[in-house]
């Protein structure tokens, strides 16, 4: 509830957004002027509006502001609908706060409609898009790391408190030979369970599938084997299924709050953004965004999505064959 209570009372801030600056009237330099001064925007200048819209066709920026002569222009990613408005707000309250300044040398309506340029959003991605297609994606992350490491973390529990796992231990099998089997064989189950929630999200809520099938198919199995072994090695602190349903608001809530699922990373407080980067659901909540709404392929996603992901997944491996090896001491 601490981190949720931080993360809805912060303000945006870290806001990747591009300017193009060609014409330098009054109206432009009062958006220019009202960006600079908020918190909440980093500005990159640009020499040109395809700049731009490569830029934020690749997630370098979040959009992009072009300061033209008669018309101010918008680039938004409309895959973050908070962000994309946080950016349009503040660029009409520029617009209003120039409207004022000039509205008094002004002597008729032709005169002012001459003035103003006129202000027009685009959407490099998502123009269409509805709140369930922008959350639905990082809910299939959710569901399959938190089912998987349930399951996991009971099973391993089990197999512990009914004597299965000593006498498996017994075995000329090796630690690592043996959370690898028990990993690969959950593997199948959470590969069917993640299947089943993927057709479910595609075919029944209609949340679009822009990428590869192969991508989201490659996020899914890392996500689910991080989360096979994180369960597997949390496994050791609990003496009861009541103790492993106690893990949930410690290992699962923050990272629904803090992995941008509901709320995009830049409302998060910057002295807890940091603490966002170590959870794995960051990591495949973008990657999944970027596979089925941009169109991203596998190699898009590799660094760091992926990256971090098998990170996570290698040193909770080595974690859980540790405890294993120290049980067995």
């Amino acid at each position: 509830m601490v981190l949720l209570g931080y993360s809805l009372a912060g303000t945006m801030s870290g806001i990747g957004l591009g300017i193009v600056q060609l014409s330098q009237g009054t109206v432009q330099e009062g958006i220019l002027e009202d960006l600079q001064s908020s918190d909440s925007f980093s500005l990159t200048y640009l020499a040109s509006e395809d700049d731009a819209d490569r830029l934020v066709s690749e997630g370098s920026l979040d959009g992009a502001v072009i300061l033209g002569e008669d018309e101010i222009r918008l680039l938004l990613d409309g895959t973050s609908p908070q962000v994309a408005s946080a950016i349009a707000a503040q660029v009409g309250i520029g617009m209003q706060q120039a409207l004022s300044r000039i509205l008094g040398g002004l002597e008729n309506k032709i005169s002012l409609q001459a003035t103003l340029p006129s202000l027009t959003t685009y959407y490099v991605y998502g123009y269409d898009l509805e709140v369930k297609d922008s959350v639905g994606p990082a809910l299939l992350g959710i569901s399959i790391f938190f089912f998987t490491f349930l399951t996991t973390t009971i099973s391993f529990l089990r197999e512990r408190l009914l004597g299965t796992l000593e006498k498996v231990l017994a075995s000329p099998l090796s630690k690592f030979e043996l959370v690898s089997g028990y990993i690969l064989g959950f593997l199948v189950i959470a590969f069917f369970q993640s299947a089943t929630t993927f057709t479910i999200l595609v075919l029944g809520f209609k949340v679009p599938m822009q990428g590869s099938l192969i991508a989201v198919l490659a996020v899914i199995m890392v996500v689910s084997a991080g989360a096979l072994s994180f369960g597997a090695f949390l496994s050791n602190f609990a003496r009861s299924e009541f103790q492993v349903i106690q893990f949930i608001p410690v290992v699962i809530t923050p990272q629904i709050v803090l992995s941008g699922v509901w709320l995009p990373l830049q409302s998060i407080p910057e002295w807890l953004r940091p603490v966002a980067y170590i959870f794995p659901l960051t990591y495949s909540n973008h990657a999944l965004r970027l596979i089925l709404l941009k169109g991203a392929s596998l190699t898009d996603v590799i660094y760091p999505d992926l990256v971090a992901l098998t990170i996570f997944f290698v040193l909770t491996f080595l974690l859980a064959v540790r405890m294993l090896q120290r049980q067995e001491e």
